[in-house]
Formats: structure tokens, C-alpha cells, sequence
């Protein structure tokens, strides 16, 4: 009888264990650690596999449509910042930063005609530069060389006489970038619009003004930041 207690006994412990339920990391944070290093496709990935599982979530949207901006993906960020704009705070300001977005998107296409099928576009001359207003030039260069493609922002501060003023560009192959007929008044340059920035620059502009301003690692924001962001 003993040896089959034991036996059942035996026959007890050997059950195995009801399987462990598995728990999903959100992929959220690794979104953001991927914007800090500037790797905005990988960003972009795990951010929308974020908004499957919190298709609400304000800051998702908003970083996927910050990354899919940088990534020239400009129908998603469009989107994207299009939501924000609808669900965000109004006084948020990723809803602010979204309706800027958006208002320099809707100046660009208003400026540009769109061709008739089957015949080739003209080319656009540049606008003519007014003497009364003021322009901004310069290099973008980085440690590895001069930086084709940056985005770049021209933003009127608040407060002051241009803060409706918004101007968004890329550079070209060789880093150059020209910001033409610019209202005279106190501006940021900078390369982010949400994130770290390489640049945070004030630029103050007078009247008919053609001012050179060279982007490298001698004026970023570990050399210089003239809008340090708040510490926590």
C-alpha cells in the first residue's frame, strides 16, 4: 500500500505547471531612446506597433509623425500631425507644434502649381528677394562632414513681433541652406522641432539684412544652447 501512495504521490508532483502568462514590453520607450540617437526609422517602426495596441495615445502620434517628417514620409506625417491637431489639448504643445507643421505644409503647396498629365513641370525660379526683408544663409557640417538633407527650422519667438513667422527647409547635398525673404525680428534655428536637437540657435534679423550662419559642432548645443530645455 505504501508503494502506491508513493507511486500516486510521484505521479502528483509530475504534473507540469500552467504555462506563464507572457507579458509584451511597450514599445513606447524604446521609441523614444531611438529618437534621442536620432534613428528615426527604427522609431517610426515601433511607434506604430505602439498605436495598435494604444491607437489613442497622444504621444505616440505625435512622435511617429515627428519621425515619419524626418524620414520624408510626408503623407504619414501629415496624417499624423493632422491627429494630434484634432484630439491633442489645444494649448499642448504638441498641438501647437503640429498646427505649425501643418500651416508651413499648406504655404508650401498654395506656392506650387501642380502640372498637366504627360507634360513635364517648368522649373521654378527661386522668389526674388525683397530688400526689405531679411535672409539667412549658411553651412550645416558635422563631425563626418557636411550634412545633405537636414531638416531645418526657422521659428519666430514667442512673444515677440515675427511669433507667427514659421520656416521650414532641407538642406542640400553639400549642407547648404537659404531661408529668403524673412520678416526682420528674433528667431530659433534649430534641427528638431520635438527631441534633442543638434542646434538651438537665437537669430535676430534686421531690415534687409543677409546674414551667414555656418551650422557645426562649434555652435551645437553642447558648444551652445540659446534655448536650454528645462531640467526635470
Amino acid at each position: 500500500m505504501a508503494a502506491i501512495a508513493l507511486a500516486a504521490s510521484g505521479c502528483r508532483e509530475s504534473r507540469p505547471e500552467p504555462p506563464k502568462a507572457v507579458v509584451e514590453a511597450d514599445p513606447l520607450p524604446a521609441a523614444r531612446e531611438a529618437m534621442g540617437r536620432h534613428d528615426y526609422a527604427t522609431a517610426a517602426t515601433l511607434l506604430r506597433e505602439t498605436l495598435v495596441r494604444q491607437s489613442g495615445n497622444v504621444e505616440a502620434h505625435f512622435r511617429l509623425a515627428v519621425s515619419t517628417s524626418h524620414l520624408d514620409q510626408i503623407d504619414e506625417a501629415s496624417r499624423e500631425f493632422e491627429w494630434v491637431v484634432a484630439n491633442a489639448q489645444a494649448d499642448a504643445a504638441e498641438a501647437r507644434i503640429a498646427h505649425e507643421w501643418l500651416t508651413s505644409r499648406t504655404t508650401v503647396t498654395r506656392s506650387s502649381k501642380t502640372p498637366a498629365p504627360g507634360v513635364a513641370p517648368a522649373p521654378t525660379e527661386p522668389p526674388a528677394q525683397r530688400p526689405e526683408l531679411a535672409a539667412l544663409s549658411g553651412r550645416a557640417v558635422g563631425p563626418g562632414g557636411p550634412m545633405s538633407r537636414l531638416q531645418l527650422f526657422l521659428k519666430g519667438l514667442p512673444e515677440s513681433s515675427v511669433k507667427d513667422e514659421y520656416h521650414l527647409l532641407r538642406t542640400d547635398s553639400q549642407g547648404n541652406f537659404h531661408f529668403a525673404n524673412l520678416v526682420p525680428g528674433e528667431y530659433m534655428l534649430t534641427n528638431a522641432v520635438a527631441g534633442p536637437a543638434l542646434w538651438r540657435l537665437r537669430v535676430v534679423l534686421a531690415p534687409g539684412q543677409r546674414l551667414t550662419l555656418d551650422l557645426s559642432p562649434s555652435n551645437d548645443v553642447a558648444a551652445r544652447d540659446d534655448f536650454p530645455e528645462p531640467r526635470g
